[in-house]
């Protein structure tokens, strides 16, 4: 996900705005483990990625957040890692779950996998980059969460609070609504339609009700009645998730571009990957190092 960008300020507290307090390095990782009393195996993973990240970690709260979120930033030229941050919504519901979420999230580029850096936007599609890239790093995101689900009910969370509350049911008969239905051409539209269906189908997966299986399959249901060739894409989803290659690092950048593929999504051009140098310091690195 993106967020806004926050200059460059030295660990402790800051005080932007009276609402919004930002913290970092030890002082990040002293409060996310405050959030997380009663939950020692996410106090204890919190450390881990404090250990890691070091200075380059930030934590923001603020009651104007909608949501928690993290983001990883990097510098690209030459590429090297800005700030590994989460937010997170004062006074939400299940912080200690947002914020274990959160980490788990981070924990991923500890253990190897890439990060996506670069997208390849071809010259037709130019003004639907903006959309195009969105959908690459929502799809990441789920990802992320299919690798992430397990280890979150191992910290000792109910698995039913992995994901947010549902914001409703989508009527898809209907659907096409205005905050469903781009307008946009096929190119956008399709892969639209797949992202509905993924994320609801992941939602069942993942401690969801039978209310996200069902969104699953009217999503597809009302989507191949616009794109014939949507009930077997989400056949092949659903197989490529079965099939799990994407949990080996070495194999991840390959297997998620294949995802996107068949999602008709623009694939990563290029990918980055973060490790602790000899002197204890976090660096990135491109794959083709």
């Amino acid at each position: 996900m993106m967020a806004p960008s926050w200059g460059q300020k030295k660990a402790g507290l800051s005080h932007c705005m009276p609402e919004v307090r930002t913290f970092f390095g030890a002082e990040a990782q002293k409060e996310i483990s405050r959030r997380l009393s009663g939950f020692p195996l996410a106090q204890k993973l919190s450390r881990e990625v404090y250990d890691f990240y070091g200075d380059h970690l930030t934590f923001t709260e603020s009651k104007n957040f909608s949501s928690a979120l993290f983001t990883v930033r990097l510098q690209h030229q030459p590429v090297a890692l800005k700030s590994a941050e989460i937010q997170l919504q004062l006074g939400m519901d299940r912080a200690a779950e947002a914020l274990a979420h959160e980490l788990l999230h981070l924990r991923l580029f500890i253990l190897g996998f890439p990060l996506g850096e670069i997208v390849y936007i071809p010259s037709p599609f130019a003004d639907y980059a903006r959309y195009f890239i969105g959908m690459c790093h929502w799809v990441l995101n789920l990802v992320h969460h299919e690798m992430n689900y397990e280890a979150f009910v191992a910290l000792g969370f109910n698995k039913s609070h992995f994901l947010g509350r549902s914001n409703g049911v989508i009527d898809y008969q209907k659907g096409l609504s205005p905050d469903f239905h781009s307008g946009f051409s096929v190119h956008i539209d399709f892969p639209r339609w797949c992202i509905e269906y993924l994320r609801h189908f992941l939602s069942a997966r993942h401690g969801g009700d039978g209310d996200s299986l069902d969104q699953a399959k009217d999503a597809v249901n009302w989507g191949s009645r616009v794109y014939p060739n949507l009930r077997q894409v989400a056949a092949e989803m659903r197989k490529w998730f079965e099939i799990g290659a994407f949990r080996d690092p070495s194999q991840y950048s390959s297997q998620v571009n294949f995802l996107l593929g068949l999602m008709g999504i623009p694939n990563f051009t290029g990918w980055a990957g973060l490790e602790l140098s000899d002197y204890k310091k976090t660096i990135a690195f491109r794959l083709d190092r």
